[in-house]
Order: C-alpha cells, then structure tokens, then sequence
C-alpha cells in the first residue's frame, strides 16, 4: 500500500516538470513520424513483390522448354521491419540448372535510399538514441534533485525504509517512460491490424510482444542508470553532464569504434582468407565452365557462331549434332561444374558464419551495453539478421537441387527435350543437310528457307515439372527464443548487476 502511495506520488511529480512534457511529446511525434513513413516504405515494398511474383509466375507458365524452368525465390517484406530494418539484403533469387546461389539480387531497383544506409531510420533506431536519452534525463537527478532540496531529508523523517524509496525512484521513472513507448507502440498495432490484417500472423504478435518486452528491459536498464549516476553526485547539473556522456559513450562512441576500428583489426583477416577461398572457388568454376574438352564443347559445331546470337539459338533448338553436343556439355556441366558450384554455397556460408560469429563476439564484449544487445535482439525477434539471410539461401538451394534431381529423374536434362523449341520430327538436319537440300551455300538464301521451314513446324510443348515453389519461412516461437536467449540473458544479467550496484549505493548514500 505504501508503495503504491509512492509511485503515484513519484509519477505525479514528473507530469509537473516541463522538460519531461517537452521531451514525452517529441519522442511520440517522432515515433509516429518515423512509423508513417516507414508503413509507406513498407507498403511500396509489398507493391514491388506482387509485381515480381506475377512476373515470375508469367515466366513460368510461358516457358518454351525445360532451359526455361528458371523460377525465382521471392522473399516477401517483413511487416515487422516497420519496427526493425535490421540486416539488409536484396530479395530476389534466380534458381538456374548448375549455378552456385550465394547471394540474392534486387529484381526492381525502385527502394528507398534512407533506409539502407548502416543506420537504418526505423523504430529501434528511435528507441535506442531518443528513448534512452529520455530515460536519462527523467532519472538523472532523481535521487539529488530531492537531496538539494531538502525533499530528501524529510521523506526520510517518515517511516519510510530507504528499499522502498529507492523502489519506488526507480519504478516511477520506469513506469512513466514504458507508458509513453508503449501508449503510441499500441496504437501502431492497431493500426497495422486494420492495414495488413491478412499479412499478420501469430508469429507478428509473438514478435511484437517480445519486441516490447525487450524495450521495457532496455528503457528499465537506462532509468537504473540515470539513478546510479544521481547516486554518485550530489550536483544536477554535473550529474546531467555524467548522464549525457555516458549516453554518448553507450550509444555512439563503443558501438561505432569497435565497428570501425576495432572489428576490422581483429577479423579483417580471417575474412579476406574466407573471401580469397570463394574467389578461388568462382574462378575454378568459371574456367570448368568456360572450358570444356572438345567434344562436350557448344562452340565448336560450326553453325553456332558463324552467324551471331539468333543462329547460336536457332542451333540448339533444331539440330541433332547441336541436340548431341549439348547433351555431352549438360552432362559435364553436371559432373564438374555443379561440384564446384556447391562448393562456392559453402564459402559464401562459411563468411556468413563468419560474421553472425563476429557479431556474437561483440555481444559478449559489450555485455553492459544495451545499444549493441537490444539491436542484435531485436532483429532476431523481426527475423532479418544474418542467420535469417543465410537460412534463405539454403532454403533456395533445396529448390534448385530439386529442380535438378526431377531432371535427371524423368530424363529431360540430358536430352535434346531440355532445349527443344520443335518436336523430333521437326529436326531440320545439319548445315550440311541444309545445303544439299536448298541447293545453295548463300546465308540469305538458306535462312529464308529456314524462316519458312520454321514457321510451318509444330512447337514442342512439354509437361512443367511438379517442382516445390519457395515458400516465406517463419521461425516458431522456440527458434526465436533459442535464437534470443543467449543474448537475452546477457542483458537481464547486466540489468540485475547494475540494479545491485544501485541499491547498494543508495544504502549508504547521504542524506544530509
């Protein structure tokens, strides 16, 4: 009951101070400014994909042979990233027969340019620069504003133990600043529940709620230390000048040095090893490709390049030699450049891992920082980190690897079916055939004929294989949580060193 009395009291307090009004109504200004503008985005992305996925779904109905069959992973805006960027990548993938998938492209280059620079203008990038700095200047002179003004003193007169003032300090500033996140954090729920009904799940409000709880965490981490630094001064105004250094340093000057300055001494050369062994890898695949032996080589029938691109295609798909040869290349392809292929998807994941490895690293170092475990959190919870990137590709992979394994099955891959534009009774003969008939070596002459004789053959048409189409995956609940639990509890334990640390120094602080 008395701390109840407290709290009220204590909170009341604080809706009489000015700068805590100016500073509630610029971050809710702020944060609906930055969510508008970020729904927006989020709606121009959607626009894009469903013009892709139409695209690729028209390719695919409309493809002329089986070399066709290139579908495309589309991966689909996350609604959460609203809230949370997190890690960027494009999410375009084209699945084509043999080639290594080790990185995903943008399809439709039309994105907006602010929100894939490092620092992406989103809602954690508000709560971890505005709200922390709010949570300071609501707690930085908690404990000796009330000492300088004798406030302090005559509280103490009451019997009042010093656990429950120290409570309700905190408490009050905790509460107070939850409540102006999570008033306009609410709203945007709901307003995203009348927006995107059918695009948000039970995942999304699972994310949502552990994206809230971990910005109580976060907002309870900077009113203990606000509190903290109240405790070690006896001076507003210098404890203001210990606050605002402090955020400076958690904020801006840790996280952005040991990126900069201390990330690249320390792993700069493990990666530039991890990245020489993919390029060795692209390079060995490029030349098994580029260079095939003489007789699975397409370059070397004489009637693919002596006329340029549309007789290169005509080739391929009219003549039995051309049918033959590209047969032997599909099979080398198969048999020495796919091999290699793969082993580029495993450099590519090896950096990957790399770096999700390194950004771990940096969470145990700046196990105090709340900046640097509240970002790599939250975008856990959002599902776009690294991990998530890299789960996307190998998803992509499977699809591939499947669509090679059915062609192998049913036996198109390696006959002239895979290439095909005419059926078998269509196929006009050699370049040699094509001049006994016509009588003629005149090119004009000849591909006139060809003209008519193309005209009057019935294409070749073929069954579509029953190849699994990507499908946009979501983390269950306990992926997310084994994904956030190691982080997490790093966090929880720095908040509970740091509440010790507080209490113990207010135990013994002077009230005089």
């Amino acid at each position: 009951m008395l701390l109840n009395i407290l709290l009220k009291h204590e909170i009341l307090n604080l809706l009489k101070n000015r700068r805590i009004y100016t500073a509630m109504i610029i971050f809710i200004l702020l944060f609906a400014s930055i969510f508008i503008v970020r729904v927006v985005d989020f709606q121009h992305q959607i626009n894009l994909y469903l013009a892709d996925v139409r695209d690729t779904e028209k390719d695919w109905l409309e493809a002329p042979n089986y070399s066709y069959l290139n579908p495309r992973a589309i991966k689909m805006p996350s609604v959460f990233s609203i809230y949370n960027q997190g890690f960027t990548f494009a999410r375009v993938i084209n699945i084509e027969f043999y080639e290594a998938i080790d990185s995903s492209e943008v399809k439709n280059e039309a994105y907006n340019r602010v929100f894939r620079m490092n620092q992406q203008m989103d809602i954690t990038f508000l709560i971890t620069f505005l709200l922390s700095l709010f949570a300071l200047l609501i707690s930085y002179d908690i404990i000796n504003g009330e000492k300088n003004t004798g406030t302090l003193r005559l509280l103490m007169t009451f019997p009042i133990k010093r656990a429950n003032y120290i409570l309700k300090k905190i408490l009050g500033a905790f509460l107070f600043v939850a409540f102006v996140f999570t008033l306009p954090y609410l709203m945007s729920l709901v307003s995203l529940i009348f927006i995107y009904s059918n695009l948000l799940t039970a995942n999304f409000f699972l994310s949502a709620f552990f994206y809230w709880f971990l910005v109580l965490l976060f907002i309870f981490f900077f009113c203990l230390l606000g509190t903290l630094i109240s405790c070690l001064t006896t001076d507003s105004s210098r404890s203001l000048v210990y606050a605002l250094l402090a955020w400076v340093m958690l904020c801006i000057i840790l996280p952005t040095g040991y990126d900069q300055i201390m990330t690249p001494r320390l792993y700069d050369n493990s990666i530039l090893q991890l990245q020489q062994v993919r390029r060795d890898k692209v390079m060995q695949a490029r030349n098994i490709f580029s260079n095939p032996p003489e007789d699975a080589d397409p370059t070397t029938v004489e009637y693919m390049v002596m006329t340029g691109d549309w007789f290169y295609r005509l080739s391929i798909w009219s003549f039995t030699e051309t049918h033959e040869q590209r047969y032997r290349f599909q099979r080398y392809l198969h048999d020495y450049y796919f091999p290699v292929a793969k082993e580029v998807e495993m450099a590519t994941d090896d950096i990957i891992r790399k770096q999700i490895n390194i950004e771990n690293t940096r969470n145990v170092i700046f196990f105090f920082n709340p900046i640097v475990l509240f970002r790599d959190i939250s975008m856990k919870i959002a599902g776009n980190s690294r991990f998530n990137y890299l789960k996307y590709l190998q998803d992509v992979r499977e699809i591939r690897n499947d669509l090679v394994n059915i062609g192998r099955r049913d036996g198109w891959l390696f006959d002239y079916r895979f290439s095909a534009m005419f059926t078998e009774k269509d196929m006009f003969g050699s370049f040699g055939d094509w001049e006994h008939k016509f009588a003629t070596t005149n090119f004009d002459d000849l591909y006139a004929e060809v003209m008519i004789l193309m005209d009057a053959a019935e294409p070749f048409s073929f069954d579509r294989p029953d190849v699994r189409r990507y499908e946009q995956s979501n983390l269950s609940v306990l992926e997310i949580f084994a994904q956030i639990i190691p982080v997490l509890s790093i966090f929880v334990l720095s908040i509970l060193a740091l509440w010790t640390v507080t209490w113990l120094k207010f135990m013994k602080y002077d009230l005089r």
